[in-house]
């Protein structure tokens, strides 16, 4: 067998008589797959005779660390003679990147773990088709009538999810799904989802099982609901028949999951030896829990993901400890200048914050769990100590207004009601009126997007440093607070003062008062 080296010296020779422009490792492919170095972890099956059974909505870098690393795990721990039909076949639907980048790799790509004690490699063959579903609309919607796919899986965001966050209903009025429902094909996650699943009743086949592996509270019984509700503004047959017809699985899914850098791309040619144009970080801990249902689907309790009756004490564990401090520290780093979650948990005022967070408001409002809260909460501080990984503020805390509710606003109700203390909300919340309402700068180390970011942004700019009226206009955003809260006058006021104190003395001087008083003290009168 020809070596790496000589390998290179034909490629390079090859690509040097022609005018293309080449780095000096030859691609990532089917083709170079054999000269991996040892210390590589690569797909213990045949890739080539590996047959889709699952196809994928958003292939994004998260699907690519998480499902993707499961189902080749999966797919090992049943592999024979050939392969499961368990391969992935994946689409994108807001830009043709992806595909590029991966078509001509065979859809291989490298996964970067990148832990405290180094960095390991990885490179994944569970995507057998990577496409760019604007451009073919037709195959894809047709796709979920093949008898060969089983599964749907889905990570589009919740936004994708075009939900009021009031209700956590479709919103009819939303202008991704005006535009759908007026457009020839589909561009939306829903709209191509419930035109795919048109297809499936069509057939007359049985229809594929739909996995979302969004953050969002019963994120199956949620889309479950968004896409009766949107097949029902043109087909109430369609709407009842998903409803009654179709599995909707609930599910938690968990790894920090960076963008990818320059740093990776040079970290993978590295260890590889070859170009992967689209590698990708993530930590070492990776979690996967799934209702059960009915049907085949890939050995996935095999790679350690947990089948359960009822994914909720999991997943409000997540969403409220990881998910809700996430976005508290990101906008308290932010407003302090700091670039990464590592970077706001390496400052021991921040550290104590998040864990006091967790421990002393997120963790009541939990349901009874046989896990140990405060052993995970230590953990998810670990994870993010993690220095290999740069997760970005910005990338943290982006899209807050439709994420308030789920990870912040609904656990303060609970503690509000039960007389608990809130403090650490009220500071997570007035950190996220500063960041999303100030003007952006040149000084600034990140900038929280945001899809009311213009609107946010007016009103900071009406206000200028008047807490009293930037917090007033603020809560008279129903679509974010909803209408209770608002009306709640020591909330109103508690709020008023937390902005104002983050206005007048930044973030790390608010921290250490909070933490120098009796959490009792801040507690709020009930609704």
């Amino acid at each position: 067998m020809a070596t790496l080296s000589a390998l290179r010296g034909d490629y390079l020779r090859l690509a040097g008589s022609s005018s293309l422009q080449v780095t000096a490792a030859p691609p990532l492919s089917l083709a170079t797959l054999d000269y991996l170095p040892r210390a590589v972890r690569r797909p213990g099956f045949d890739v080539a005779a590996l047959r889709p059974g699952i196809l994928h909505i958003g292939c994004g870098a998260f699907h690519r660390a998480h499902q993707a690393v499961f189902t080749q795990r999966a797919i090992e721990a049943e592999a024979g003679a050939a392969p499961p039909p368990w391969g992935i076949a994946a689409t994108s639907l807001q830009r043709p990147a992806m595909r590029d980048a991966l078509q001509p790799q065979d859809g291989l790509y490298t996964v970067l773990e990148r832990g405290p004690d180094g960095l390991r490699a990885e490179v994944v063959g569970t995507l057998r088709e990577v496409g760019f579903a604007p451009e073919d609309m037709p195959a894809l919607l047709a796709r979920f009538a093949d008898p060969a796919i089983r599964i749907v899986t889905l990570t589009v965001t919740s936004a994708a999810y075009c939900l009021d966050p009031t209700t956590g209903r479709l919103c009819p009025s939303h202008p991704d799904v005006r535009r759908d429902l007026l457009a020839a094909s589909p561009r939306g996650a829903l709209g191509v989802l419930v035109g795919g699943l048109a297809a499936a009743r069509a057939s007359g086949g049985r229809p594929p099982v739909v996995l979302s592996c969004e953050n969002l509270p019963g994120n199956g019984r949620t889309l479950r609901q968004a896409a009766m509700d949107y097949a029902a503004l043109t087909d109430d047959r369609l709407a009842s028949w998903i409803g009654c017809a179709v599995q909707f699985p609930n599910s938690m899914v968990d790894r920090i999951t960076p963008a990818a850098t320059e740093l990776d791309r040079a970290d993978a040619a590295a260890m590889l030896g070859l170009a992967d144009a689209a590698p990708i970080a993530a930590e070492p801990f990776r979690q996967w829990v799934i209702e059960n249902f009915d049907g085949p689907r890939p050995r996935w309790d095999a790679a350690g993901a947990e089948f359960v009756p009822d994914v909720a004490p999991w997943e409000a564990s997540k969403l409220r400890l990881l998910n809700g401090t996430h976005m508290a520290i990101a906008y308290l780093g932010a407003l302090a200048g700091l670039r990464t979650v590592a970077d706001v948990v390496a400052e021991p005022l921040f550290a104590e914050f998040a864990l006091r967070f967790m421990l002393q408001e997120q963790k009541p409002t939990l349901p009874p769990s046989q896990h140990d809260i405060d052993a995970y909460a230590r953990q998810l501080l670990e994870r993010w100590r993690n220095p290999g990984i740069a997760h970005e503020l910005g990338r943290v805390g982006r899209n807050g207004s439709g994420k308030l509710q789920p990870r912040l606003l609904t656990a303060l109700r609970e503690n509000l009601q039960a007389g608990r203390p809130a403090t650490c909300t009220l500071l997570a919340i007035a950190a996220w009126v500063c960041c999303v309402t100030r003007q952006p700068g040149p000084e600034d180390a990140v900038e929280m997007q945001d899809p009311m970011a213009g609107r946010l942004r007016l009103l900071g700019l009406a206000a200028g440093n008047d807490a009293a009226r930037l917090t007033d206009a603020v809560l008279e955003m129903e679509d974010v607070f909803g209408p209770e809260l608002p009306r709640l006058g020591s909330f109103r006021a508690a709020l008023t003062a937390a902005v104002a104190d983050l206005q007048c003395r930044g973030p790390r001087a608010v921290v250490a008062a909070l933490l120098a008083n009796a959490p009792a003290a801040a507690t709020l009168e009930a609704a």
